[in-house]
C-alpha cells in the first residue's frame, strides 16, 4: 500500500468521534470538477478537502469526512483513519453503518479512476477490513439521494471491482518518488523534503 499518513500531511490525531467497527465500507468521490495532474495537486487537493470540511459550519464536521482518500496515482491518505466514524455517508445512522473511502474523482476532469487508483481503493478497503469493517462495499448512494460516487467508480462497487486481493493489517509507507515529481515523505522530518 502506498500510504499517506496524518503526520505526513501535518495534521494532528483526528477528534473524530471513535468507532471501532462498521458493517462495511461506503466509496465516495468529490463531486466537483477534478483536475489532479500531478501527485503533488493531489496532496494540495486532499488538504483542501479538509480546510473545506472543517470550515463547514452547517455540517459542523470534527475532521475531514472520509476515513481514507485515494488519488489517481494509486496512494491511500489517511483521512479521519481507522477507528473513527465517518462525516460522509449522510446522516448519523448512515455515518455508523460504513467507514467511507473518497475518491479523487469528479464531475469533469477526472471522472475515471486509472489502473492504479482501482488498486488503491482495494487496498484502503481491505485496511479497513482489517481494523472493524465488515464484507459490505457500497457507493454513497446506496442508502443516500445522490449522484456520489459517480457512474465509473459505482459500476466497479457494483461488479465487485473493488473486492481486495489481500488483508492489510499495517500500512507499509513508499518512500519512493511521487509520480512526475523527485520528493518523497521523511517522517522523521514530518514533511515533504526535496530528493
Amino acid at each position: 500500500m502506498k500510504w499517506i499518513s496524518r503526520s505526513d500531511l501535518d495534521w494532528p490525531a483526528s477528534a473524530a468521534p471513535e468507532q471501532l467497527s462498521a458493517l462495511g465500507s461506503k466509496i465516495h468521490y468529490e463531486g466537483t470538477p477534478v483536475s489532479n495532474a500531478t501527485h503533488e495537486d493531489c496532496v494540495k487537493e486532499v488538504k483542501a478537502i479538509r480546510v473545506s470540511h472543517l470550515a463547514n459550519k452547517k455540517e459542523n464536521y470534527s475532521d475531514i469526512a472520509y476515513n481514507l482518500l485515494v488519488c489517481q496515482h494509486g496512494y491511500v491518505f489517511e483521512g479521519r483513519g481507522k477507528h473513527k466514524r465517518t462525516g460522509a455517508n449522510g446522516d448519523q445512522p448512515l455515518n455508523k453503518a460504513h467507514y467511507a473511502i473518497c475518491g479523487l474523482l469528479g464531475t469533469s476532469g477526472d471522472v475515471n479512476p486509472s489502473a492504479e487508483m482501482i488498486a488503491g481503493i482495494k487496498d484502503a478497503v481491505a485496511y479497513m477490513r482489517s481494523n472493524g469493517a465488515g464484507k459490505e462495499i457500497k457507493g454513497h448512494r446506496d442508502g443516500h439521494a445522490t449522484a456520489c460516487p459517480g457512474e465509473p467508480l459505482y459500476a466497479l462497487v457494483k461488479s465487485g471491482g473493488f473486492e481486495p486481493d489481500k488483508v492489510v493489517a499495517k500500512p507499509t509507507p513508499v518512500y519512493a518518488p511521487f509520480p512526475g515529481t523527485t520528493w518523497f515523505r521523511s517522517r522523521r522530518a514530518n514533511k515533504c523534503e526535496p530528493q
